[in-house]
């Protein structure tokens, strides 16, 4: 009875709609289709790339919708425009959004550049707690920029360019508690949400939903596109 939700943006013409209809897939339908119905987006907040990926990923319990985050990517070492971003996460006035299990977490600092570029780390570090009322972070997101680098990394340049990444806290009692693989201590928990936004916003819709609001609790989050 497992259900994956989805989440409309498109704009309904009553007035009194404050919020658009919610649908509803089955699980096991959404399993054997994760491109999903034409026109629908993988928008999931924060806290839900961390119960649904990163948990289960972990061996802490759950389990994964598969064919959503992109594997095998070093997103570090290639320049943004590069990456494989679907082709429904593309969008006008340059909006681009694309999810990559990590081959690595980032560094704090700009490394050597190797492709004209690097994310550098702004603003603080913020933990995710298992529960409410829970002391111990089960997880953090950073929050990094891209900027272009010239004449050896000497000059920065700044770009539109913007990347969340979501990694388990290792240290945490859970974590320490889980019987995962064997190898698991060797294997990187990281989710990387790269992302530009658009140049010039669309029309304002009193519909819509902040993709980014991170305080939600439910299911995965897809977005229908407009």
């Amino acid at each position: 009875n497992r259900t994956l939700f989805l989440r409309s943006t498109e704009h309904f013409e009553s007035p009194t709609a404050s919020t658009s209809p919610r649908l509803q897939l089955r699980y096991r339908s959404a399993m054997a289709n994760p491109n999903l119905t034409a026109g629908y987006v993988f928008q999931p907040t924060g806290r839900e790339l961390i119960h649904h990926y990163l948990v289960p990923r972990a061996g802490l319990g759950g389990g994964i919708f598969p064919g959503f985050i992109e594997e095998g990517v070093d997103v570090l070492s290639l320049p943004p425009r590069e990456l494989p971003f679907r082709e429904n996460h593309i969008r006008d006035y340059g909006e681009v959004w694309g999810f990559f299990f990590a081959v690595k977490p980032a560094g704090e600092t700009c490394p050597t550049p190797g492709a004209g570029g690097c994310w550098v780390q702004y603003g603080t570090e913020k933990p995710y707690y298992g529960s409410e009322g829970g002391r111990e972070a089960v997880a953090f997101r950073r929050r990094f920029a891209y900027r272009y680098t010239w004449k050896g990394g000497a000059v920065w340049s700044p770009t539109r360019w913007l990347m969340k990444e979501y990694r388990l806290n290792r240290d945490a009692a859970a974590f320490r508690r889980a019987h995962a693989d064997p190898e698991a201590s060797d294997v990187v928990f990281v989710v990387h949400k790269v992302y530009r936004k658009s140049v010039l916003p669309p029309p304002a819709d009193s519909s819509s939903s902040d993709s980014e609001q991170e305080g939600s609790e439910r299911s995965i989050v897809l977005k229908r596109r407009r």
